[in-house]
């Protein structure tokens, strides 16, 4: 079936996403869809990944540039050929072309594409045969009159119309008589809209004479549609529809009308070329800021919901709802949003999909949008964008609110002004008799590990932020269930050159507290009731502890150079790491108050960051033993210690809650990401990939996520995601950085890698 690109009429068909097929080379008969933007090549990170020989390592890219698809060679060693011809600058593409890359050949195939038919062959005319001498001609067949064929012709003619009418007539639904969906929604029957005639007022408030005051069918690239991109994002004309790609999970990007409008219908149709059914797509409409709009979602599985963000807090007016009126998978649907004063109905190729009513918001912006949720993947194209409203409706003219087309300026994150390193002080009276013994016997025993591998503080990597069009704010996928507890975290304030501890729930940030000024490195009790916390205040340095709900605090360890303290989950003891007397940082444990280096064999257990495993028997830290740097996890007693991963980077473990999985964060690839191994060892798993930092990871009281902390997008936030790295989302962002000197205490402040952020119920 030939696919239609306009039209008010809904067309389902194939994708007009490219397709390029291997003909020759070691995966021949192998098809590779084609994104807005395609690199080719040997390495993991290429949108196509081809193990070809003699392909370079970035061999080349496919774009759709002004509305045509290009082909550029990256700079590789063996060219880039199409047709046959070396390819030397960006050159465009067409339906059939051959492109040579090393020893494989690939087509592109474009669905949709007009075919030239093959002209059909001459037919030689058939000889006439006279018949044999003497055989007998038939006499011709007698012919009816030709006043006869008319007249019966006109009767026939008269039947069927008759016929039709009888149909139409009985086959109609009465006026205003309703279905039912599959989840039970009542929704009226209307005829669709289609060409420039008014759509059917069955909206309510809808006034009788709306007036088509606005269309666009983004034939013409200059219509006033900006072209846009990011790392993640990218919007623009193509083949005379306008397109939106998302390629990172949990993002949405959109585009807008720039008009200022109240009462309205808009309509448009939208198609997901690509990507993951369960994504979503639609209309944006009252939009006023960012932070305050009205959003309808249909996805490629046939639902629709309908929202509103307001003052940054979503609200569903319609949850994820099933409805038959919605074409599934990589087809086109036409939307529409009726919107007159508080009432807003929202429709679906021609048919009512609800009603509500909701005064949040009385007038806006309006375009469109796409998104993702845990698929990190979604390309709609929309097109035949119309706009009614009444004949006096006032429309205002806004200004282009998104970044021309090239990669927004990078963020600049506030940075401490370190002063002269600080001596350590002699600790005060509060220092106990046990704790000096223990610093004692440490100073007169050898140990048996190496040195531990600290990471050094290191400026950390300056991400891009989201340009104005994208937003990591997204509504729940449908199915999925807010994450519940509180997320404790360290919050350093650049202006005072220090940190404080903030608490606030995990689903979106609500609730945001001040536990402690002058503090870091927080940790909580497995019930959630005890803070302990490293002290940056002048008068009261060291490791504290007291109830999260507020009173007396409690010293654990006085001096400076102690840091990470931790609650068993099963007593309430304490391990914490230390360098006093600049040594080699290592592991101490504190009960019943009184603190002791932890030994092996008679020596102290050099290492730092530890954390408990769930029973309160084991703990897994970051050190060196045989000659290797990684996780190690141990009995308490310091008894069978196991290497469980084999980079001096890896650092500050935690155990999930059944004790099967470690998470930890590691520079091992250029970059700190998150990883996890098995608590017996074994293959290590990437969990998180992004030029940001991602880091300090912590179960979820259940083990059903992982939070962790990320300055992706230009700003620290805290993100979960699960247990495998996959439904990577942004939480909330904590409001300022979470890297930073202490400026009281600049030797003994190491940067973001030694804080921690905890998750309680």
């Amino acid at each position: 079936m030939e696919e239609k690109q306009h039209g008010a009429a809904t067309q389902v068909g194939p994708s007009m996403a490219p397709k390029l097929e291997v003909v020759r080379g070691e995966n021949v008969g192998e098809t590779f869809k084609v994104k807005l933007t395609t690199r080719i090549g040997r390495e993991q990170d290429n949108d196509i990944i081809i193990l070809d020989p003699k392909m370079s390592r970035y061999h080349a890219q496919i774009s759709m540039e002004a509305g045509q698809w290009l082909l550029t060679d990256l700079g590789s060693s063996n060219h880039t050929y199409l047709n046959g011809t070396i390819v030397t600058e960006p050159t465009p593409l067409k339906p059939g072309d051959r492109i040579s890359l090393g020893e494989t050949e690939l087509v592109l195939n474009v669905p949709g594409a007009a075919v030239t038919e093959p002209a059909p062959a001459r037919t030689a005319p058939m000889p006439v045969i006279p018949p044999p001498p003497g055989a007998a001609v038939p006499p011709p067949a007698p012919g009816l009159p030709r006043l006869a064929w008319i007249a019966g012709g006109f009767i026939l003619l008269l039947f069927l119309v008759a016929a039709a009418i009888l149909y139409f007539i009985f086959s109609r639904p009465p006026a205003g008589e309703e279905t039912v969906t599959e989840a039970g929604t009542p929704t009226a029957i209307v005829d669709p809209s289609s060409g420039d005639s008014q759509p059917p007022a069955e909206a309510p408030n809808r006034p009788a004479d709306l007036a088509l005051i606005y269309e666009d069918d983004f034939g013409d690239s200059f219509s006033g549609w900006d072209d846009a991109f990011d790392a993640y994002t990218t919007k623009q004309y193509g083949n005379n529809r306008y397109q939106i790609e998302v390629t990172t999970s949990n993002l949405v990007a959109w585009g807008l009308a720039n008009r200022d409008v109240a009462d309205f219908e808009v309509e448009v149709e939208a198609k997901l070329e690509d990507g993951a059914d369960s994504n979503g797509y639609g209309l944006l409409f009252r939009f006023q800021d960012r932070e305050n709009f009205y959003r309808f979602d249909i996805s490629g599985d046939g639902y629709y919901l309908l929202s509103k963000f307001v003052k940054g807090e979503w609200a569903t007016l319609v949850d994820w709802t099933a409805s038959p009126f919605i074409n599934k998978g990589k087809s086109a649907n036409i939307l529409k949003v009726s919107a007159f004063g508080p009432h807003l109905t929202i429709w679906a190729n021609g048919q009512q999909l609800a009603t509500v009513e909701d005064d949040s918001l009385s007038h806006g912006n309006f375009g469109f949008f796409a998104g993702t949720f845990s698929e990190p993947l979604v390309w709609v194209s929309f097109d035949n964008l119309k706009l009614w409203a009444p004949p006096n409706q006032e429309i205002t003219l806004l200004p282009t609110a998104t970044r021309p087309r090239g990669l927004p300026p990078a963020a600049t994150l506030p940075a401490a002004t370190p002063l002269p390193p600080m001596a350590t002080p002699t600790p005060t009276a509060e220092t106990t008799a046990e704790a000096e013994a223990t610093i004692e016997a440490e100073a007169t025993a050898e140990p048996t590990e190496e040195p531990t591998v600290t990471p050094t503080s290191e400026p950390t990597a300056t991400p891009v932020p989201l340009p104005e069009y994208a937003s990591r704010d997204q509504t729940l996928a449908r199915g999925e269930k807010e994450v519940t507890g509180r997320i404790i975290f360290p919050v350093f304030d650049a202006a005072r050159g220090t940190y404080d501890i903030y608490i606030a729930d995990a689903f979106d940030g609500a609730g945001k507290e001040l536990v402690q000024k002058d503090a870091s490195q927080p940790a909580l009790s497995a019930d959630g009731a005890d803070l302990a916390y490293r002290s940056w205040q002048p008068d009261k340095r060291g490791l504290f502890a007291r109830p999260l709900s507020g009173g007396d605090a409690w010293q654990i360890n006085p001096f400076f150079e102690s840091a990470r303290p931790q609650f068993s989950p099963v007593d309430k003891s304490l391990i914490f790491h230390s360098r006093v007397g600049g040594k080699e940082p290592a592991v101490y444990r504190v009960v019943n108050g009184v603190g002791e280096v932890m030994r092996r064999e008679g020596f102290p257990i050099q290492g730092e960051s530890a954390k408990w495993s769930p029973d309160g028997q084991q703990f897994v830290y970051s050190s060196c033993l045989g000659g290797k740097c990684g996780v190690i996890r141990s009995n308490i007693d310091g008894a069978n210690p196991v290497i469980l991963s084999d980079h001096p980077t890896d650092t500050n473990p935690e155990i999930s809650p059944d004790g099967s999985t470690v998470v930890f964060m590691s520079k091992r690839s250029g970059n700190w990401e998150i990883y996890s191994v098995g608590i017996d060892g074994g293959p290590i798993s990437a969990l998180t990939s992004d030029p940001a930092n991602d880091g300090l990871p912590t179960w979820s009281p259940d083990g059903s996520k992982i939070a962790f902390v990320a300055n992706r997008d230009g700003e620290w936030s805290i993100w979960d995601m699960d247990p495998d790295g996959g439904n990577q989302r942004r939480l909330f962002a904590i409001g300022g950085s979470i890297d930073g000197t202490v400026q009281l205490d600049p030797s003994n402040s190491r940067s973001w890698t030694e804080e921690n952020i905890d998750w309680a119920p």
